[in-house]
């Protein structure tokens, strides 16, 4: 079952209490206290995955509760840390604080991790109290309890091409056409419920296309599944907005299109700015041509792309294809940036804690230690192109690779602390 939308409850294991004991070994009079420290208690982090495709098995557990550290034993052994929850969510998933609105992660990259809920710190054994004028504290500390904190994940699908228009308008029968997709088709509206996934191969190229289900008059205002079904259209690269020639929702093309856009600009500004191609749809059927000819020559006149297709009959594919694959290659591939995020974006967000669980990551800190050549180390990262994804970061964010941490600064990564050693 598709999901985009959950909301849980994530809470960080309790700290570990220190142990108040004593040394009691033969022939070793007044050994004095030994009490351990107790362990920190477990963290939850919330990671993207791209096996994941739908919050469905999140969503069907409400609360994550991490474990708790152990207390702390004598003979100054410390209490165990409490084991840490990796919850994985689909790759494209936004992390909001359920109470506030605020954005709190953007998780696009494969293998990211953010830190949701922090385990409490472990209480501070008697062994750490003991002074000159009190040699035998009876006191420690108690662990304190973890964060915890109620959340709400949406995802917004990542793909290169996305397909918007009214109900009905032929966007599942062109994706089942043109991929290995098999979305739902039927000759009434509304048969697409969820958004559907197809890889297009085309000549030499290979993209990602979404079929977008059929957004009403009034969309962006709530009506019908409209924010649901929008907020899928702020990742895609290039939209196609498919127009029905055969039998058009309001009666009249242009007015289906201009419903289609006034939807978007309502929305968000920002997807009125991405590059878009205008579709005619079921030119073989009766009357579509003649429809078909006297909408090409408005879009004409108002300077806007446009093809006539029958993906039943596949005439005008190719021609759409080219287009789109030509569009792509001139449209960059972009991180957004938080404030083009949309609607409850992430004006003021704080800095946050994120962990980067990658193979390369963590052969590049082996192979080129940053601590010991942090330019060359810097060097390799803006080579691999991986800070361009962290744009999308509030500045002092501490990013994590491997027993590395680094705070982004908003154009770099400085080194503050690794195996345990600070800056």
């Amino acid at each position: 079952m598709f999901v985009d939308r959950a909301f849980i409850e994530v809470r960080g294991g309790r700290g570990g209490d220190g142990a108040i004991h004593f040394r009691r070994e033969k022939y070793v009079p007044r050994g004095g206290p030994d009490g351990g420290d107790g362990g920190d208690g477990g963290s939850v982090f919330l990671r993207a995955s791209s096996r994941k495709k739908t919050l469905y098995d999140v969503a069907l557990q409400p609360l994550y509760q991490a474990p708790p550290g152990e207390p702390g034993h004598g003979k100054k052994k410390h209490g165990a840390k409490g084991e840490d929850i990796v919850i994985e969510v689909p790759v494209g998933t936004q992390v909001f604080d359920a109470e506030t609105g605020e954005l709190l992660a953007d998780l696009m990259v494969d293998g990211m991790e953010v830190l949701v809920a922090r385990g409490g710190r472990g209480g501070r054994g008697n062994a750490s109290f003991a002074t000159a004028t009190n040699q035998a504290p009876r006191v420690a500390l108690r662990g304190e309890e973890g964060e915890a904190r109620k959340l709400r994940l949406e995802l917004k699908l990542i793909a290169d091409v996305g397909l918007a228009g009214l109900p009905n308008a032929g966007k599942s029968t062109l994706l089942s056409v043109v991929s290995d997709a098999r979305p739902r088709i039927a000759p009434y509206p509304f048969s697409t419920l969820h958004p559907t996934l197809g890889v297009v191969q085309h000549r030499d190229e290979r993209f990602v296309m979404v079929d977008i289900p059929g957004i009403i008059e009034g969309a962006s205002q709530g009506a019908g599944l409209g924010l649901e079904f929008l907020r899928h259209v702020e990742r895609v690269r290039v939209v196609l907005c498919l127009v029905d020639m055969a039998f058009p929702y309001s009666g009249d093309p242009w007015r289906d299109f201009s419903i289609l856009r006034q939807e978007f600009s309502q929305y968000s500004a920002s997807l009125l700015e991405k590059p878009f191609i205008v579709v005619g749809t079921k030119l073989d059927l009766p009357e579509a041509q003649t429809r078909w000819e006297h909408f090409a020559w408005e879009l004409a006149r108002e300077g806007i792309a446009g093809v006539g297709i029958s993906a039943v009959t596949r005439f005008g594919l190719s021609e759409l294809l080219d287009k789109v694959v030509e569009l792509l290659r001139l449209k960059q591939e972009e991180v957004p940036s938080p404030s083009s995020l949309g609607k409850g974006g992430a004006q003021g967000r704080s800095p946050r804690v994120y962990r980067f669980a990658s193979r390369f990551l963590e052969k590049l800190v082996k192979e080129c230690p940053p601590e010991k050549d942090e330019a060359s180390f810097h060097r390799e990262l803006e080579r691999s192109g991986f800070l361009r994804y962290l744009e999308a970061l509030p500045p002092g964010s501490t990013v994590e690779i491997g027993s590395y941490r680094f705070v982004w600064t908003g154009r770099g990564l400085a080194l503050s602390q690794w195996n345990g050693k600070q800056s």
